[in-house]
């Protein structure tokens, strides 16, 4: 793949690199311009690092439980101080812990990450959680049993943001920066927001799927800190994944001892078998090799990966079209590195007639499947640039620029009841008719299925999702 005009056909402006090897960070390479006619990137550019930022806060929250301050399993409605989860029917049967917040388990609804200009009112984390104005988000509330379904959530990270400020008294941002930040060496990173104009001066400027419609750091907030507040650099990032390694072998503890890094890869309570979400982080691979994994999508598109074995890399863009590109290179990197999950795939294409093809055409949960002449497309998720479906049977499509793939479901009639959608970290099976609660905006259900591998353990989830 040659990354520059890759970057140039998916108008990304700004690529940022950092490759592990062997457990130390081989190289850190920077590709583009800060801004469109600006300066070029360097390796001490920060991007704004989106859902990265929840593995980086459960490894704070986490350290409260390791200081004796939280119990992971109790309700945490009796460390909030400000604020209280409201019972409903859910919480009747079961209170919400500390755990299920960090692994998506909670109950509480999902809502998509929203981007605030610090020059118009910005919600405070209170109105956040209420949904009130200027929030543009739903109330955070619980809209299932806890503990017993997967929902990704933007939600329940907000409410481990409360959680760290009402325990410690400090600032999240100030509290992230004493207790990970600091020790790891990540010194081009913050959760301060907005930013300064010192770190405006050094962080690059976000951009459209179209990669012209720009928001400068100056115009970029998430007030929801906790679950995508994060700016810093791929450097950054690969000396926490190298930390954690370290922490998960005993050699370290920066930020965690080996006992509580581990419940992040192997969490005592785990939603179901044919997935792993740990505490924080995406968990894939095998046993024996198991990696840790999360992408952030807020404009920018940002990726990384770390086989605990000692191989990683982790991907910056300034979007455009950069969350392909980072797919493109993780794939590229797993040959080099001997990622044994994200190495190129190999497809046939077969010819299939147009008449089946419309049996497909519709909207499964948060994909939207279209025709287009003689072939279909999809937006993944639904309203994002479509993408060219090729077949490679009757019934399974991949997309050439991706690692996704749709397997079409049929029912004993041969109609098309929904489809598979299939990632290196899991399956998601997604049906065409849509629920009625999740016309009222809830979060739509993802029913999981096991993966064709005992080894594929983790759900791989591109973002929050919304109805």
């Amino acid at each position: 793949m040659n990354l520059v005009s890759q970057m140039k056909a998916l108008d990304v402006p700004a690529v940022s690199i950092a490759a592990i090897r062997n457990g130390v960070i081989d190289w850190a390479r920077t590709y583009g311009v800060s801004s469109v006619q600006g300066a070029p990137v360097s390796t001490e550019t920060s991007f704004g690092a989106a859902s990265i930022s929840k593995p980086i806060t459960a490894l704070g929250v986490l350290k409260l439980a390791e200081e004796g301050k939280i119990d992971m399993d109790t309700d945490i409605n009796q460390y909030l101080k400000r604020w209280k989860i409201p019972d409903n029917q859910f919480t009747a049967k079961q209170k919400v812990t500390v755990r299920e917040l960090l692994n998506h388990t909670s109950g509480i609804g999902t809502y998509n990450g929203e981007i605030y200009d610090p020059g118009l009112p910005i919600p405070t984390l209170l109105q956040l959680l209420d949904g009130e104005k200027p929030a543009r988000a739903v109330p955070v509330r619980v809209e299932a049993i806890p503990g017993t379904e997967f929902a990704y959530s933007n939600g329940s990270y907000l409410l481990l943001y409360l959680l760290i400020e009402d325990v410690t008294g400090e600032s999240f941002a100030e509290y992230m920066k004493r207790t990970v930040l600091d020790p790891i060496g990540m010194k081009h990173s913050t959760f301060d927001a907005p930013l300064s104009l010192e770190w405006q001066a050094h962080a690059a400027t976000a951009y459209g799927a179209d990669g012209k419609s720009a928001v400068s750091p100056s115009k970029f907030v998430e007030p929801n800190l906790a679950a995508g507040g994060l700016w810093s650099t791929p450097t950054d990032l690969a000396k926490l994944l190298l930390e954690v390694q370290r922490e998960y072998d005993g050699k370290s503890h920066k930020a965690l001892h080996q006992q509580t890094i581990r419940m992040i890869v192997y969490p005592e309570k785990s939603f179901t078998l044919t997935r792993r979400y740990g505490l924080g982080f995406e968990v894939g691979g095998s046993l024996e090799n198991p990696y840790i994994r999360h992408e952030g999508s807020a404009y920018f598109q940002d990726d990384m990966v770390e086989y605990l074995r000692g191989n990683g890399i982790v991907v910056m863009t300034s979007d455009g079209g950069g969350g392909v590109l980072a797919d493109e290179v993780i794939r590229s990197a797993g040959t080099v590195y001997d990622f044994p999950d994200f190495k190129p795939i190999e497809h046939s294409v077969v010819d299939v007639p147009a008449s089946i093809l419309h049996d497909y055409v519709g909207t499964y949960a948060y994909i939207k499947v279209a025709l287009d002449g003689d072939h279909l497309t999809a937006e993944i998720p639904a309203g994002s640039p479509a993408a060219q479906l090729y077949l490679e049977s009757p019934t399974r499509f991949f997309i050439l620029d991706g690692p996704q793939e749709l397997s079409f479901i049929l029912d004993l009639q041969r109609n098309v009841t929904g489809v598979e959608f299939i990632t290196p970290m899991g399956h998601h099976r997604l049906y065409k008719s849509v629920p009625h609660w999740c016309r009222r905006g809830n979060t739509m259900p993802v029913v999981l299925i096991p993966p064709r591998t005992t080894d594929a353990l983790c759900l791989h989830h591109a973002g929050p999702i919304r109805c």
